[in-house]
């Protein structure tokens, strides 16, 4: 594609950047190589949203959209395309406490959003480890999880009401999310490579359209909150310790999250005498869990409680408990792709990243077969497994060395997991998105029905195809079809 050198008549000069100082920070993206862009477009009011999509329209310009740039499929990374950034667009509108209820425009940060929501004694329960800079309306529009999705679901279940613009410029909304209800063990919670163009901009990811304003779903902060982090043999024990939980704390299970000894490994090393290890004795468990629950009953002993659970009912001995305030726990927890980027510099063997996810019943079977297999065929290459096991959604990385880089067996390494994966009843893509990083698996895996369904919204939405044009692959699909 060649450099976009036209002045858009739809936005002021002062909205615009050409300078190449001030378009670099939009051409690289959280993970992957840098992509390069001749102008970016910073749009303040969905009306002059409305105005740029009309002339990209009319123009057949395409448009790469940008928020708060942590996305790790490439969606965001431009080809030469010009990019849309949102950023200006991060004002809460309104709050109604009693009805647990936010009005916010699309790029509010979700930190800054819980910051001010704090102050109520409520929150938009969205944890990951960008939510400084991650926005409501991209986490919306990507149906991200987070480590609490297990008891408040994805970011689209977050979002009462949704209002945008398609991507020829008409207006949209206002659009329902979903209501989160945990589906059964045998059924896929989790799943970006299935959007359902039935929810418009809700989880579609950019491409049919661009989220501008949202209602939000809001929670009280629990009264109490209580975690540990919990050793164990391997992941089916993990997810029986997960089915006991429930059965003890039900709804109340806020998180459950696994690390693998490889993924606590890299972040002991990273962190050196600064890591505080929260067990009496080094339990050299191959995974570890964290377990947190909540309680709005002031008068519940939720320590006890959570103690007894885990000596009584899971028969932990008292030195193999991991007890450290939450904040220390959840340090380690969101410590490890840091601390995986940290090793793979070291290392100088590249890394490939996965996000995938099973129907829970699975979950367990499934990384032990995929550790397995990965043994196996590549011993060389260290399997580093963390993520959202309560909803069976796992974090993949495979560090290669200097000696036997990655890159020597990448197509071979990315079958190996899909088709693992499949073969789980899995999906390639849980919550990341698919982007242009997974565009030909998502022709070549997902079900023929939503690719067909996602290619003829795309026509009907974006007749010009001018936004996000190569996430999932439709510039390629758009021609196919």
């Amino acid at each position: 594609m060649t450099a976009d050198t036209h002045r858009w008549q739809s936005l002021p000069p002062e909205r615009q950047r050409h300078q190449s100082e001030a378009l670099q920070p939009y051409a690289t993206p959280e993970r992957g190589a840098p992509g390069w862009t001749s102008c970016v477009l910073l749009p303040a009011e969905a009306d002059e949203v409305a105005a740029v999509l009309r002339e990209a329209q009319g123009t057949r310009r395409a448009l790469v959209l940008s928020a708060g740039r942590t996305g790790l499929v490439e969606a965001q990374r431009p080809e030469g395309e010009t990019v849309l950034s949102l950023e200006k667009l991060n004002r809460i509108i309104s709050m109604d406490i009693a009805a647990q209820r936010a009005e916010v425009e699309a790029a509010v940060p979700v930190d800054t959003l819980n910051a001010v929501l704090a102050e109520h004694g409520l929150v938009w329960p969205m944890e990951m480890g960008s939510t400084s800079a991650a926005t409501v309306g991209a986490c919306v529009a990507n149906g991200s999880a987070g480590a609490n999705a297990v008891c408040y679901g994805t970011a689209a279940h977050l979002c009462e009401t949704a209002w945008g613009l398609w991507a020829d410029g008409r207006e949209t909304g206002p659009q329902t999310g979903p209501q989160w209800f945990a589906p059964a063990p045998q059924v896929l919670a989790i799943d970006s490579a299935a959007p359902d163009v039935q929810q418009g901009l809700i989880g579609t990811q950019g491409v049919l359209g661009v989220i501008t304003r949202l209602a939000l779903r809001l929670y009280r902060l629990p009264v109490q909150r209580e975690a540990a982090l919990i050793p164990v043999a391997d992941m089916p024990a993990a997810m029986r310790a997960l089915a006991l939980a429930r059965d003890v704390f039900g709804e109340d299970v806020e998180e459950f999250e696994f690390i693998s000894a490889s993924a606590m490994a890299l972040v002991r090393a990273m962190q050196g005498e600064t890591f505080r290890w929260p067990f009496e004795r080094d339990p050299q468990a191959a995974f570890y869990l964290l377990l947190q629950v909540k309680s709005d009953d002031t008068g519940e002993d939720l320590a006890a409680h959570l103690y007894t659970f885990l000596t009584e009912t899971l028969q932990q001995p008292d030195d193999a408990l991991g007890y450290a305030p939450l904040k220390a726990l959840k340090r380690i927890r969101h410590s490890i792709t840091e601390a995986s980027n940290h090793a793979m510099k070291a290392l100088a063997g590249g890394r490939l990243a996965f996000d995938t996810a099973t129907p829970v019943e699975v979950f367990g079977d499934y990384l032990a077969a995929l550790e397995t297999a990965l043994k196996s065929l590549y011993p060389q290459v260290q399997f580093v497994a963390f993520g959202h096991a309560g909803v069976g959604g796992a974090h993949l990385h495979l560090l290669g060395t200097r000696e036997q880089p990655v890159s020597a067996h990448a197509e071979a390494l990315v079958k190996l997991v899909f088709d693992v994966t499949q073969e789980h009843r899995g999906t390639f893509s849980a919550e990341h998105g698919v982007g242009s990083k997974w565009g030909a698996a998502f022709a070549e895996r997902a079900q023929p029905q939503v690719v067909a369904e996602l290619v003829a919204a795309k026509r009907a939405r974006d007749p010009g195809h001018i936004l996000n044009p190569r996430s999932f692959g439709l510039d390629v699909l758009a021609r196919q079809a």
